[in-house]
């Protein structure tokens, strides 16, 4: 049987396509099926969210090249914060493995507790001279989230693992923020006051006598040192707001701390129930977990821009 969406074969028995994740079309039902004992259906364990698997209709995987999406100006992981660390394993001739792997680690997913998680299927869109669409596990703990990708590379089995953390907003710099534009208010509607005021120029004699400069120095000088200093604190934060929801989609990066070390914890121990999950179901299917261990992983740091 191949794939309804990209043609490629599918192994008997596979949930959905290895190539493109595709759901694999239902096999015809036999006229008087065979007597088979079905083992009771898994208990939800309470805590983790996870949908049915693969959603209905399959998962939407476009073709590379393809076009949809193209008016978003985001990367595939942009919302969720800052990078935090970037794993990955290239497990040599076991591609031929990977949609047991991922139907494996589907259901343990469903099994495992992992505390306040939420755990889901996703398909991520990555965009540059070619559109580019694959599923991605995503696992949510408050500010955390780890994001799984099990695919075949080739003859080789390729397990990425990328965690991101986004900042709590810091109370301090929202108070900050909230003083520097009461200041510039209070400045500027005194600037007003003083213009309409004037004994010598109304505001349209003012402005026909005076070009846009000359008006800006007078209206900054009128709101005094503290009001300039504001206001141009403003300008430069809503300038580096602006480039990190470009870049980011974090219109209030600006306001977030550094995460304490109390999230920093429930970062490392969702990143290791992840992959601890990962390497119990590789065990589950005969695949060496050592293989999977910390240790034998490619591994990159935290990004800097």
């Amino acid at each position: 049987m191949n794939c309804p969406n990209c043609g490629s074969p599918l192994r008997p028995g596979a949930a959905f396509c290895a190539r493109c994740g595709q759901a694999a079309p239902a096999p015809p039902t036999p006229a008087h099926p065979p007597t088979v004992h079905q083992p009771p259906p898994a208990i939800p364990v309470p805590g983790t969210q996870f949908p049915a698997y693969p959603p209905p209709g399959g998962v939407p995987v476009a073709p590379l090249g393809a076009t949809g999406h193209a008016s978003s100006i985001w990367g595939p992981f942009a919302g969720y914060g800052a990078r935090r660390e970037h794993v990955a394993w290239l497990l040599e001739g076991l591609g031929d493995r990977a949609e047991e792997l991922r139907d494996t680690i589907t259901d343990l997913f469903r099994r495992r507790q992992l505390p306040d998680a939420h755990v889901n299927l996703v398909v991520l869109t990555g965009k540059g001279i070619a559109i580019e669409q694959r599923p991605f596990y995503r696992i949510q703990r408050g500010l955390a989230t780890v994001w799984l990708y099990v695919a075949r590379f080739g003859q080789d089995l390729y397990v990425s693992q990328v965690s991101y953390i986004k900042g709590p907003l810091s109370v301090l710099r929202v108070l900050v923020a909230g003083a520097l534009l009461a200041l510039v208010g209070l400045s500027w509607i005194n600037a007003l006051v003083v213009f309409s005021t004037a004994s010598s120029f109304s505001l349209g004699r003012w402005g026909s006598m005076y070009g846009p400069s000359e008006l800006l120095i007078g209206a900054l000088c009128c709101t005094g040192p503290l009001g300039s200093i504001a206001s141009l604190a403003l300008i430069v934060g809503a300038i580096y707001s602006i480039y990190r929801f470009l870049t980011e989609k974090d219109l209030l990066a600006l306001l977030r701390s550094s995460p304490n070390e109390f999230q920093e914890d429930d970062i490392v121990s969702l990143e290791k129930a992840v992959n601890e999950t990962v390497r119990q179901s590789a065990d589950l299917l005969g695949i060496d977990r050592q293989l999977l261990a910390p240790g034998q992983a490619y591994r990159s740091g935290r990004r800097v821009i």
